[in-house]
């Protein structure tokens, strides 16, 4: 985990409970100002271990460039235990001047002083949680935020100074009508973000909704549905000036991506710090307990909080390198496959790609494969047909 250059903070506290969100988070906000301390053991715990403290007699170190605060809801967390996470960050690792330093915003928690605030932490973006514009389908998804709020929380950060903002939105909530989640990505549109994330409502395991689809209160949009709101999505906000660089990510030019997302989907390494946080390190995988309660045990006994862990093999590395390359606009660089795999891609896939090219879902141009977007619709069925070729 020594030689990332990304960090990942789980805040794991909300207010309440969204029905599509399998994230670990707790509601026990008493247990905020213990988590922090634990944190801050972590952070200090990880740093010692990788000998890469920030101090000088450390000696030199990988420099951090993006940091991450997602959730739950980190906008729970006050300004000031905001800017002492960072800071603690900045004491242990040789963090960049100009880091990308995100932190996911929820509406409803925060106000004009909070964000001017959270601006002089050095945070330099939000990924704001709208989720939708539309009260009827923020109440189906039992968010705490109402539609104004979501609109004036946009309006504050950018009084604050925020000049790069994220926009979550979701789509396919059963009853939703083309036009409805059309007039969402317009009063998107209208707030001129930098960047928007649009996902697709998938219903996770264990949660809320999945259990009432399970008990019959609704149906679920099937697949064709979703497929035509995917493909309205995409070129819809390609119309109007975003670049459809990930299969649920879109950016008004390339200096807008999310940099740290952008590190997963290349596959590189990455330190995560909190419960249920996973790290990377190009060879093996761990993560912590979701638990708060095992976590601060841990940490307070002076262990790391590792639930598990697993080193990768070359084919599950290969597989998960095709996955999240084909997730991407630019898709998959046919050298870098090779240098990473020693093999040549398209002779080791030659009959899939001969299927993929022939069906018109994708192309083979300036030594890169990749997927179009009727291609990318499908993504989840040519992922598998590569990973059972692999496995």
């Amino acid at each position: 985990m020594c030689n990332s250059q990304s960090i990942y903070i789980h805040i794991p506290f909300c207010l309440r409970k969204c029905a599509y969100c399998d994230f670990y988070s707790e509601t026990r906000l008493s247990l905020i100002s213990d988590y922090l301390k634990a944190l801050e053991q972590e952070i200090d715990l990880r740093a010692q271990l990788c000998g890469s403290s920030a101090l000088p007699s450390h000696g030199p170190a990988p420099i951090i460039d993006t940091v991450y605060l997602g959730g739950g809801t980190p906008s729970l967390l006050g300004v000031t235990q905001i800017g002492q996470v960072l800071q603690t960050v900045r004491d242990n690792f040789r963090v960049s001047p100009d880091a990308e330093i995100t932190v996911e915003i929820n509406p409803g928690t925060v106000d004009s002083d909070y964000l001017t605030g959270l601006k002089g932490t050095g945070v330099n973006r939000l990924s704001i949680g709208a989720q939708s514009f539309d009260d009827a389908k923020l109440a189906f998804l039992n968010r705490i935020h109402t539609a104004d709020e979501a609109l004036k929380t946009i309006d504050r950060a950018e009084t604050a100074g925020f000049e790069n903002i994220s926009l979550d939105l979701i789509y396919g909530v059963p009853g939703e009508t083309r036009a409805a989640w059309i007039k969402d990505l317009e009063k998107a549109l209208d707030r001129k973000p930098s960047h928007i994330s649009a996902y697709m409502l998938t219903l996770e395991p264990g949660t809320p909704l999945a259990d009432q689809v399970k008990q019959g209160d609704f149906i679920p949009f099937g697949n064709d549905m979703m497929s035509l709101l995917f493909k309205m999505t995409s070129r819809y906000l390609t119309q109007n000036g975003f670049e459809h660089y990930e299969i649920s990510n879109f950016a008004r030019g390339g200096a807008n991506r999310s940099r740290h997302n952008s590190r997963y989907w290349d596959l590189t390494s990455y330190l995560g710090f909190g419960p249920g946080a996973h790290s990377y390190d190009g060879a093996v995988r761990s993560w912590n307990h979701r638990s708060i309660d095992g976590y601060i045990t841990d940490l307070s006994s002076g262990r790391l909080p590792v639930a598990d862990q697993e080193t990768l093999t070359l084919e599950q590395k290969m597989a998960e390198f095709i996955m999240l390359r084909l997730r991407t606009l630019e898709g998959l660089d046919l050298d870098k496959f090779q240098d990473r795999f020693q093999l040549q891609f398209e002779k080791k896939f030659e009959i899939i790609l001969s299927r993929i090219l022939g069906e018109d879902l994708g192309s083979i141009e300036n030594g890169r494969f990749f997927l179009n977007l009727e291609g990318r619709t499908f993504l989840n069925g040519i992922v598998e047909t590569f990973s059972a070729e692999i496995l």
